[in-house]
């Protein structure tokens, strides 16, 4: 398998990082910095030559743009990604997001890091490794050109109370081999034939969370993934309680979504 020298910068024992920081050791070495300082001092001492640069921000403005600057001009071979904490999930809006650099949320990078990196490995296509000019429109539409082919069977849940999401979720599905069929509550699901289930909330209160758990009873053994809006650790592990194998925020990329339920349906449900 080919191997990738990884730099992670910021800090690997925050909830929404530990997965992300100790899954990268599957792919090669892994060297660990707690800020911009340390990771330069890591590169000018030899202890790495990355390939790949994590810089994982907590909240928005943790990382100033001078300090991506450093690691460029330190590595400037390296390919620097940013895994953003769940207080940077309005910085492209009203923050000021690094320049040049492919973003990727907490709850995404699960999905897609294994794929993303194991591509990069190969020096093969994918979103992480196009040109550092490249929009975030230019990396959905390459991430979609790889995951839009038929290659699952089996009927998918799609429980949401809006007609648009539910048309949106189910033609993903189809897209990917799956019958879909829409239900706005957990009480009317099939009983046979269900190979899981995609639960669209919104606020996860008392309500949902109930919804959630009979959602999840009812297609028992079928996983159940959860597309919540903006959600933080504690809604994950709320989520993950009810019944939820996996949680992404939406509106969630096609290979976000069908990452994640490739995942659990290859690991029987658990991720």
């Amino acid at each position: 398998m080919p191997r990738l020298a990884t730099l992670f910068v910021g800090s690997a024992n925050r909830p929404e990082f530990r997965e992300a920081s100790a899954g990268l050791s599957r792919w090669g070495e892994v060297e660990r910095a707690a800020d911009a300082e340390a990771a330069v001092a890591a590169i000018r001492d030899g202890r790495i030559a990355p390939d790949v640069i994590v810089v994982a921000q907590a909240f928005p403005g943790q990382f100033s743009h001078e300090a991506i600057d450093r690691l460029r001009r330190e590595a400037p071979l390296a390919r620097v990604l940013g895994l953003l904490g769940s207080w940077c999930e309005g910085e492209s809006r009203s923050g000021s997001p690094w320049p040049a650099v492919a973003r990727t949320y907490w709850h995404q990078w699960p999905a897609r890091c294994d794929w993303e990196l194991c591509r990069m490995a190969r020096g093969e296509r994918c979103s992480w490794a196009m040109p550092v000019t490249a929009s975030d429109e230019e990396r959905i539409l390459a991430d979609d050109e790889f995951h839009g082919e038929a290659a699952a069977t089996g009927i998918v849940v799609v429980r949401s109370a809006s007609r648009e999401m539910a048309d949106w979720l189910s033609e993903a599905a189809r897209r990917r081999g799956f019958s879909a069929i829409w239900r706005h509550s957990a009480d009317d699901v099939p009983s046979e034939g269900v190979r899981a289930a995609i639960f669209d909330g919104t606020d996860l209160g008392d309500r949902e969370c109930d919804e959630l758990r009979r959602l999840s009873a009812a297609v028992q053994p079928a996983p159940v993934v959860a597309l919540l809006p903006f959600p933080r650790v504690e809604d994950e592990r709320r989520a993950i309680s009810a019944g939820a194998g996996a949680v992404l925020s939406k509106p969630a990329a096609i290979l976000d979504l069908f990452g994640r339920l490739d995942a659990l349906l290859a690991g029987g449900g658990t991720l």
